[in-house]
């Protein structure tokens, strides 16, 4: 047996407990409107649901569980990325565009600082609030801060990790909603002397960089928040540090710098991506 590891992290849309048998498992991937992969375990009655096809992620041995895969593309032309094969239906790219194109305009904040989508829709960050928009424009869920929201990104099993500049701290939510209507939970929050710039969470480490400062990252266990690594006191301070990571490499882009290191922290070099006059600092994702 083997269980699936899908190639983006978030690519994993539930893990569910208490699961009978891998017939449940299988049951429950074939009536989710997205789920393509799913995995049981054995032992922990546990069934986990992808929107990864099988065939663009890893198996990785283990005898206690087993892979479900869900292909619903009906013959040998219709292949991702050019189309998009659900339980319901198969579209192509130009198909999705096409519904892309036709949503409506939506009017936003100026005081939006940061944002994340994933294919539900879209949360924003402002001075003060955090709030999850769908597509079609309604807000469905608001939450208020006192500060400034500066980095949003998903964490595993549909969760949500904030940076609050301000506040000193970073915060990971569990969603006890629905993917369409989100309802936040805090699980987890840790607390800084510098500020906060952005986050970064995979399956078992959460990434943190911060602004303003001689330390421009910080690795913390998921689980716990405790400190495993803080990158060493550079001669530079800090202004706007994004981390984004690719492949097993953790990317940290600030002043026209690309910083590359290892998932536990270890440098391994960088890349200078613009060599003019700096007026502004720039970053991306």
């Amino acid at each position: 047996g083997s269980y699936f590891q899908p190639p983006v992290v978030t690519h994993l849309i539930d893990t569910l407990i208490n699961i009978p048998s891998i017939k449940k498992c299988a049951l429950i991937c074939e009536r989710h409107n997205i789920c393509r992969t799913a995995d049981y375990n054995i032992t922990t009655n546990t069934c986990r649901l992808f929107e990864t096809l099988t065939s663009a992620g890893v198996f990785v041995a283990d005898p206690t569980t087993n892979i479900l895969p869900f292909n619903y593309c009906t013959n040998d032309q219709q292949v991702e990325p050019y189309y998009v094969c659900t339980r319901g239906n198969t579209y192509t790219m130009q198909q999705i565009f096409d519904q892309l194109a036709s949503a409506p305009n939506i009017t936003l904040s100026t005081s939006i600082v940061s944002a994340y989508a994933n294919m539900y829709g879209v949360y924003f960050g402002t001075t003060g609030s955090l709030s999850f928009l769908t597509y079609t424009g309604i807000n469905v869920s608001y939450i208020s801060f006192l500060t400034q929201v500066t980095g949003i990104n998903s964490a595993p099993n549909n969760g949500l990790g904030i940076v609050q500049y301000f506040g000193n701290s970073t915060t990971i939510y569990k969603n006890i909603g629905t993917s369409f209507q989100p309802q936040l939970v805090s699980i987890l929050n840790i607390s800084s002397v510098a500020r906060p710039y952005s986050c970064l969470i995979t399956s078992q480490y959460m990434y943190i960089t911060y602004s303003t400062s001689y330390v421009y990252m910080t690795i913390h266990d998921l689980s716990t928040g405790s400190l495993l690594f803080s990158t060493p006191n550079i001669s530079i301070i800090s202004e706007r540090p994004v981390v984004s990571y690719w492949n097993d490499t953790v990317i940290v882009l600030d002043q026209y710098m690309a910083m590359e290191y290892t998932l536990n922290g270890t440098y391994k070099g960088n890349l200078p991506y613009f060599n003019g006059t700096t007026l502004f600092a720039r970053h991306c994702r």
